[in-house]
């Protein structure tokens, strides 16, 4: 045999092993792996992006740079310690995606007054957190000025659908989509919005609207807290306003007109008409126009499951389990309150 066909027969045998390396069902660690199941999704890994995904400009930027940096690098690494040893098959990358979905948790409970918790896997990081009662307490304080208090409810306490839409809506508002969201948090936009809550948007007054629904009390204290509450309200003005124009209504027109404003404005707009069934049906055809002409969809548009525990919560936003809080305790008019943990992509957690 020649020398060139030694060398070629060696070319092919790294090829073929590089095949079945790449085939041989262990995820690569840009894979995201599901706890307690044999199936992996293939969803990409990559770094949490900086300042929690607040755009530059934003008027929450400012407060999601504080939060990170009111976290040392010791605290995280003692709570990392925590976590792994009560769950050790956890790769890096899973650790890094609910450490940085609990931060954004805690982004909104310095801008509401109440948060509900949708998910398993974030909750129990937040768990261990709290073993450290100093240093949480510390970090609380530099972060909104109050400790945000952890508020548990029983197994059988179940969220209302329209406390689920005020979280997507806020969630939406504050962050960049990223993929993981959806498998950490469950499916987004799953819920309608309540036509109560759109009309204090719309009529309210925002004197009441910020000490009903918004951490007040942090806002007195940090000035962009105080602008994001303001930017929210008006926003939630300008969209439950512009759900009335024409072109909302005529359905021939819904996909294009929707997609000028995203999928928080299809939210309000088919919250508004049609009957209710029909919404899952109407936000996912929106989220199917985004996809398709290029946009990353938020959350529940990229969940995957590949396994009975996913750690999210399911499409309606209830579930069974502990958690939810408030910036603001301590006052006596809002600290706790909030849902439950979420139970898996239609599975069981």
């Amino acid at each position: 045999m020649t020398l060139f066909g030694v060398f070629f027969i060696i070319i092919l045998a790294v090829i073929v092993i590089k095949l079945v390396q790449s085939r041989g069902g262990q995820p690569g660690p840009g894979q995201f792996r599901s706890r307690g199941s044999a199936r992996r999704s293939t969803v990409p890994m990559r770094k949490p992006p900086e300042a929690l995904g607040v755009p530059e400009g934003h008027p929450a930027r400012s407060a999601a740079e504080r939060l990170e940096a009111s976290l040392s690098p010791d605290f995280e690494a003692r709570v990392k310690d925590r976590v792994l040893k009560r769950t050790p098959s956890m790769r890096e990358g899973e650790w890094q995606w609910q450490w940085f979905e609990l931060k954004r948790y805690f982004l909104m409970c310095g801008v509401l007054r109440n948060v509900p918790m949708y998910s398993v896997r974030v909750d129990e990081v937040w768990h261990e957190m709290l073993m450290f009662t100093r240093e949480y307490e510390q970090f609380c304080k530099q972060f909104c000025g109050a400790t945000i208090h952890h508020a548990p409810h029983g197994a059988d306490t179940r969220p209302e659908p329209g406390e689920r839409a005020w979280f997507d809506w806020i969630y939406g508002e504050l962050f960049l989509p990223v993929q993981v969201s959806g498998q950490l948090w469950g499916a987004f936009y799953r819920s309608p919005m309540p036509q109560e809550l759109m009309r204090e948007l719309e009529f309210g007054d925002p004197d009441e609207l910020r000490g009903k629904r918004f951490n007040v009390r942090a806002a007195e204290q940090f000035g962009d807290l105080a602008a994001t509450i303001d930017y929210l309200i008006g926003r939630g003005r300008q969209l439950t306003a512009v759900r009335h124009e024409p072109s909302y209504r005529a359905d021939s027109d819904w996909t294009s007109t929707g997609l000028m404003t995203g999928m928080l404005s299809g939210m309000f707009f088919f919250s508004s008409y049609g009957p209710t069934e029909q919404f899952h049906d109407q936000m996912d055809q929106v989220r199917e126009e985004e996809q398709r002409n290029g946009y990353s969809g938020c959350g529940g548009s990229v969940v995957v499951c590949s396994g009975d525990d996913n750690g999210g919560g399911d499409d309606s936003g209830s579930g069974g389990g502990d958690g939810g809080s408030s910036c603001s305790s301590g006052s006596g008019d809002g600290g706790g309150g909030g849902s439950s943990c979420g139970s898996g992509c239609g599975g069981s957690s």
